[in-house]
Formats: C-alpha cells, sequence, structure tokens
C-alpha cells in the first residue's frame, strides 16, 4: 500500500507543473497562481541588475500588457523543473541557463538578493549590482 501511495504521489508531482501552464504567444499563463509569464525571445537576450530589471519589467509591453513586474523568489521557483536539463518547466520556450534575477532582498544584507540559476535549478544569492537575466511576471486580475 505505501508503494502505490508513493507511485501516485511520485505520478501526481511529474504531471502536475504542466498542468498549470499554458502557452500563448510570447506568454506562459499560470492559471492557477493568477500569474502570466514573459516568454519571448528578448528576455534572453539583456542582462539587468536589481535596479535596471525593476525599469525593463515597468516598461515593458508585451501583448498588450503593460503592468510587468520583477517575480518574488517564491514566483520564479515555482517554475523550476530540476527534473529537466533546463530546470524550468517545460512550456517555456526562451531561456538562458543562467542566473536570473528576483525583487526578492536578503534579509540579513540588502546588498544581495535572491536568484535562480535554470541551469541548475537551484536558488542563489547574488549581488544587487551584478547583472543577470530577467524573465518578468504579471497577476491576471
Amino acid at each position: 500500500m505505501k508503494k502505490l501511495l508513493l507511485i501516485l504521489a511520485l505520478m501526481t508531482y511529474s504531471f502536475s507543473s504542466s498542468l498549470n501552464y499554458e502557452k500563448s504567444l510570447n506568454i506562459v499563463t499560470d492559471a492557477t497562481n493568477k500569474l502570466m509569464w514573459q516568454d519571448d525571445n528578448e528576455m534572453i537576450q539583456y542582462l539587468e541588475t536589481f535596479t535596471t530589471a525593476k525599469v525593463y519589467c515597468d516598461i515593458l509591453v508585451l501583448n498588450g500588457y503593460i503592468d510587468w513586474r520583477v517575480p518574488t523568489i517564491k514566483e520564479i521557483q515555482d517554475i523550476v523543473d530540476v527534473r529537466r536539463k533546463n530546470s524550468i518547466d517545460k512550456n517555456f520556450q526562451f531561456l538562458q541557463q543562467k542566473i536570473y534575477t528576483t525583487q526578492s532582498e536578503f534579509k540579513d544584507d540588502d546588498s544581495f538578493i535572491w536568484a535562480i540559476d535554470f541551469e541548475s535549478g537551484k536558488t542563489l544569492m547574488v549581488k544587487k549590482n551584478q547583472a543577470h537575466y530577467i524573465r518578468c511576471i504579471r497577476d491576471i486580475k
């Protein structure tokens, strides 16, 4: 019985990440968390610091939406899939296997922020003034 429950749990986990997302044009929609993610060629071209990432997302116009922002560490962790070589959910097409920044500052030292390395899927602390890739997000209202 325990083996059966374990198998069912693993199957649910393996299918759950793709069930929440829908790809359309340059956006991946997460209906469960009511979020839209930028997924276009532009986001793999630019490196941004903590400050410039906020500016980039603030001025982004994508598919007619203008209310983009930098994701939190929790939000970006939700799209990580460590079982994949790229460590991102399979619905995302554009990715640099590098570090992506978040808006989440490190509590003990505000010169650091949390980031995700999409090559390994690991959460990292990086300096705010270092430039990394950015994937903007918006809330679905």
